[in-house]
């Protein structure tokens, strides 16, 4: 993550006081954040889903390149540094650099979330219950490219959760 800071150098550096919300779940921001020293619990629907404690993380990342609003809340859980990258979208497609960064953080999440199903998969195969349908979960993770242009929907009846 050294790599991803290095890159970041000359951003601008944003102090966050512990406690302040980063980033609001569902409001539009159009810029991404790189931790530079600190740490922030990322919060969805009320359930926090990790903290954030390595340097050069990305915070917004994916709503940036999706252009959506964020999934999730970001809260500073101590006083941190940030830099940000300001209009996200324009960012990643000028700085080949930054958007291989992301690319390859967004690897390793696919990598790690399709090696958990897996598991999941292996260890409810042949089960009546509903965590035998991971072949059909894998299946549509696998297969996801853009989403349907349609309606604009990505073809789940709930607006925040992909078809699968």
């Amino acid at each position: 993550m050294t790599a991803v800071l290095d890159l970041c150098s000359a951003l601008a550096q944003l102090p966050v006081a512990a406690g302040t919300l980063l980033i609001e779940e569902g409001v539009p921001m159009g810029r991404i954040y790189v931790l530079k020293q600190g740490s922030f619990d990322v919060i969805r629907n009320g359930v926090r889903i990790v903290t954030i404690t390595e340097p050069g993380s990305f915070l917004g990342e994916i709503s940036a390149l999706l252009g959506t609003a964020p999934m999730a809340d970001v809260i500073a859980t101590a006083d941190s540094v940030v830099h940000v990258i300001e209009d996200a979208q324009a960012a990643t497609h000028r700085d080949p650099q930054i958007t291989y960064a992301i690319a390859q953080l967004l690897a390793r999440r696919l990598q790690a979330v399709t090696s958990y199903l897996v598991d999941i998969k292996r260890q409810y195969e042949g089960t009546d219950t509903h965590l035998a349908l991971m072949d059909q979960v894998l299946a549509n993770l696998m297969t996801i490219q853009q989403p349907r242009a349609d309606n604009g929907s990505r073809g789940s009846e709930r607006a925040d959760v992909p078809d699968y």
